[in-house]
C-alpha cells in the first residue's frame, strides 16, 4: 500500500469516528449538567464520596451571639427576679438589658437611681420581662432616646427628668397605663403630661385640651420652650394642676386655640 493509499484510509476513518466522538462527549456533558443541578447529588471520585462529612447539619453552626449588654449590674430579689440596678462595668452607648441576669434572675425593674447621672448613655432597650421602671432612674443622664415596652406598669418620679439630651420618649401602644405623643410621655387616657424630654429644641409646644395635669418637674430643664399652644379655653386652661418645677410653662406665652369662653 503507497503512502497516498494510505492517507486516504486514514482520513476516510477520522470523518467517520469524529461526529461519532463528538456525539459521545456532548452526551457526556448533557448528562453532567443535569447530576449537578440535582441538590442531591454528592460527586464522587472512583466510587468515593469527596464531600467532606460533617455529622449533623447543626453540629458545626457557630452558636448564637446574644446581642445583650455585658457588665450591668443587677440586684437579686432572692424568688428568682431581679433589678437592673446600675452601668455596672459595661461601656457600651447603647444599653441592651438581658431578660435575665448572668445568675438565671428575671430582670422585672430598673432599680431607683440605677442610671442618675450616668454619663455616656445614648440609648436603652429594655426586655418585655420589665414592669417597673424607678424613681430617678435616668434622672439627669446623657440618655436621647427610650421606648418603654407594654409590659411596664410603673414609671416612678422623675424617672427622665433633667435629660438635657432627651429627644423622644416612645411607649408601646399596647401598654395599659402610658402613652406618648410626639415623643412626650402621657399616662394612658392623656390627662396628665408626665415629661417633656429635655432635649426636644422646638420653641413651641401643643398641649391637647385633654390635659388636666402637669406633673411635677415635667418640664424641667426645657429651656428652649417659649410658648405654648393650648387646644382649650383660656378658663380650661386655668383649671390644670400645673405642679413645682415648670417654671418655662409659667414663663411662656400661652395661645388658646379653643372656643372662646364668652
Amino acid at each position: 500500500m503507497d503512502r497516498n493509499e494510505l492517507k486516504n484510509k486514514l482520513y476516510k476513518g477520522i470523518t467517520v469516528a469524529l461526529p461519532v466522538l463528538l456525539v459521545a462527549i456532548l452526551a457526556m456533558m448533557v448528562v453532567i449538567a443535569v447530576k449537578l443541578s440535582d441538590s442531591s447529588y454528592v460527586p464522587t471520585l472512583g466510587g468515593v464520596n469527596t464531600t467532606p462529612s460533617t455529622g449533623s447539619s447543626t453540629e458545626n453552626e457557630p452558636p448564637v451571639s446574644d446581642p445583650s449588654s455585658k457588665g450591668l449590674l443587677f440586684l437579686s430579689f432572692g424568688d428568682g427576679t431581679c433589678a437592673l440596678d446600675g452601668i455596672g462595668d459595661c461601656t457600651d452607648e447603647f444599653i441592651i438589658v438581658p431578660s435575665e441576669s448572668e445568675s438565671g434572675d428575671v430582670v422585672i425593674e430598673v432599680s431607683n437611681n440605677a442610671f442618675k447621672n450616668c454619663t455616656g448613655i445614648k440609648g436603652i432597650e429594655f426586655p418585655e420581662t420589665l414592669s417597673r421602671i424607678g424613681n430617678y432612674a435616668f434622672y439627669g443622664s446623657t440618655l436621647r432616646e427610650v421606648e418603654i415596652p407594654s409590659t411596664v406598669r410603673e414609671i416612678g418620679k422623675y424617672a427622665f427628668v433633667g435629660c438635657k439630651y432627651l429627644e423622644s420618649i416612645k411607649v408601646e401602644r399596647t401598654n395599659s397605663n402610658y402613652s406618648s405623643s410626639g415623643g412626650v410621655l402621657y399616662s394612658k387616657d392623656g390627662d396628665v403630661l408626665i415629661c417633656y424630654p429635655a432635649g426636644k429644641t422646638e420653641s413651641s409646644v401643643v398641649i391637647g385640651r385633654s390635659v388636666k395635669e402637669i406633673a411635677n418637674m415635667a418640664f424641667y430643664k426645657c429651656t428652649y420652650v417659649k410658648q405654648v399652644t393650648y387646644h382649650g379655653t383660656r378658663s380650661s386652661w386655668r383649671a390644670i394642676d400645673i405642679g413645682a418645677g415648670n417654671d418655662v410653662i409659667d414663663e411662656a406665652v400661652i395661645y388658646y386655640s379653643g372656643e372662646s369662653d364668652k
